[in-house]
């Protein structure tokens, strides 16, 4: 029989052979597994209590598997076609089952722990005061979302203001303040409820007295301690009254814009009050010649005109009421007498530069107060024996509308009003005292040498000079040092300035204008333009004042426009 069956398998198609081949080799390796597993014994345990659980599958397969194999050797011997033996063939090297026969005779290997791959370990947040790097510019730019540190072009530089800033955001979020950034303030710093700047009752530090100062400016306090106790609750709930906001006692965002606004409402004299008080500094308004109607005691619209002017003339915030520091310097022998000066324009101006003109002074009259005018004005004063300061004053208006003012001297050239002089060279003194050519670079070069003198000089919040600055202190102080009379203005305020040439493009922008940049509603900077490319301004992210590029992506995209002072 074994002979029959190995004659059989040799005169069998090498079809046939290979295939058997094949499986004889599948079924070698899965019984080297088989043993490997366990064995006979192993399995019969397996596939025993397979079937005790009702799982009989392991049964079935084993006994289809055995089948194949039998049927292949039976077939070919039988003579049963190519067709069959193939398709049991098929059956048995591709069949589900064959599968599940390894499974149920191969016992569950036990779960080995791999262990998962380990993850860098991440740097702990630590910076200071003197730290640099990209995280310190991020923390910057985070305070200023937040209202701690006035908008300005974030830097990698931890400086004397940051800290200060990190102090005041601990001291609201209940975290040691001790102005050093760990990983707890920084995580609470970077939380979407992260709590935006505010001062209430308890509150202590350098910001509050600065916010105090400007209440006392205002009437509402006496003196500025540095401390936010009852006292200062009850100024701040009175200004918030008295200005239509959100009575709470607490110094927000929205407050403390108002309270530097230029319409803020004071705790003193104002539209509507009639009293003695009144009538004395109507009186004085009126010697000046800031007031053109008779004195009555009565703080009408005509009154509310003539402070705003003297104000805006003597480099005060321009709000229209008799505060402290109105009251102080409108009385004083320092105050100046209302005259039309650099800065101003308006028909007064243009009635003055057709004068100017008519003499030879002036070559023509655009309404506008610029170095030119200026320079004409000068030169006009000198000539008529009067006291050369550039402005229009009574004197001066007085000897104009004379009717015998002399001429202009017919070897110099007539002034352009804005800027230089008719000769075109734009040459001449920088103080123009000598009452030649003034040019309009000459008026921008004083300025920017005052402003360059202050380098390096602190950023303080509210800070109007001459030794700490903010932004907009910074510009106001320097303005008026160099001869423009220009009252106080907040970076916002500066957006809606009427009085002077505005420029909409950055790429136009001259030495000596005024930059004006848009960070949102109510924030924003202000710089003084010292080239075509460069500008000087109090710096919140560099702590001081500094000179650099406005040219920058961060400047270009919060540029709002410029004015053209001189």
């Amino acid at each position: 029989m074994l002979d029959n069956i190995k004659q059989k398998l040799k005169d069998a198609p090498n079809w046939a052979r290979d295939a058997l081949k094949r499986a004889v080799i599948r079924t070698r390796r899965r019984s080297a597994a088989f043993r490997r597993a366990g064995g006979m014994r192993r399995a019969m345990d397996n596939l025993v209590d397979g079937v005790r659980k009702k799982q009989p599958r392991a049964l079935i397969t084993l006994g289809s598997a055995a089948a194949a194999v039998i049927a292949v050797a039976v077939i070919i011997i039988s003579g049963g076609g190519k067709a069959a033996a193939q398709e049991e063939i098929a059956s048995f090297l591709l069949p589900e089952d064959a599968v599940n026969i390894a499974a149920a005779m191969t016992p569950t290997p036990e779960a080995t722990y791999a262990a998962p791959t380990p993850e860098p370990t991440p740097t702990p947040v630590s910076m200071g005061k003197g730290a640099t790097g990209a995280q310190v510019k991020a923390v910057q730019e985070r305070l200023m979302e937040l209202g701690y540190m006035d908008y300005d072009e974030p830097t990698e530089k931890y400086g004397s203001v940051t800290k200060e800033a990190v102090e005041v955001f601990q001291r609201r979020h209940g975290l040691t303040v001790d102005g050093y950034i760990g990983e707890e303030t920084y995580d609470r710093l970077m939380r979407a409820d992260a709590l935006p700047y505010m001062a209430t009752v308890g509150d202590e530090g350098t910001d509050i007295e600065e916010l105090q100062k400007r209440l006392v400016e205002l009437d509402y306090m006496k003196k500025a301690t540095g401390y936010f106790g009852d006292e200062t609750a009850a100024a701040v709930k009175e200004f918030q009254e008295r200005n239509h906001l959100d009575v709470d006692g607490m110094i927000g965002v929205n407050t403390k814009e108002a309270l530097y606004s230029e319409d803020a409402i004071p705790h003193s004299l104002s539209y509507g009050e009639k009293s003695d008080d009144v009538l004395k500094y109507q009186k004085r308004l009126f010697k000046l010649g800031y007031l053109t109607t008779e004195p009555d005691g009565t703080f009408g619209k005509d009154t509310a005109s003539a402070v705003k002017l003297f104000q805006q003339l003597n480099g005060l915030i321009a709000d229209g009421h008799i505060g402290p520091q109105t009251r102080k310097l409108l009385m004083s022998s320092d105050a100046q007498a209302n005259a039309l000066t650099i800065g101003m324009s308006g028909d007064t101006v243009k009635n003055v530069q057709k004068m100017l003109k008519k003499l030879g002074y002036l070559s023509s009259a655009d309404g506008y107060f610029g170095s030119g005018t200026e320079a004409a004005v000068r030169s006009f004063q000198k000539q008529n024996g009067l006291s050369a300061d550039g402005k229009v004053g009574r004197a001066t208006m007085t000897k104009l509308v004379s009717g015998n003012a002399k001429a202009a001297p017919s070897d110099k050239p007539a002034a352009t009003p804005g800027g230089s002089s008719g000769s075109g060279s734009g040459s001449g003194s920088s103080g123009g005292s000598s009452g030649g050519n003034y040019s309009s670079g000459a008026s921008a070069d004083r300025l920017i040498d005052i402003a360059l003198s202050k380098l390096g000089c602190r950023y303080k919040t509210g800070a109007k000079g001459p030794s700490s600055f903010d932004c907009s202190g910074f510009v106001y102080w320097c303005l008026n040092q160099a001869g423009v009379r220009q009252g106080y203005m907040t970076s916002k305020t500066w957006r809606s300035v009427s009085k002077y040439q505005k420029i909409s493009s950055i790429d136009n922008i001259q030495k000596g204008d005024i930059i004006v940049f848009r960070m949102s509603s109510s924030k924003g900077h202000v710089g003084i333009a010292m080239s075509g490319s460069e500008m000087v301004d109090a710096s919140s992210g560099e702590g001081c004042v500094v000179r650099r590029s406005y040219k920058t992506d961060y400047w270009r995209k919060y540029f709002y426009c410029a004015y053209r002072i001189f």
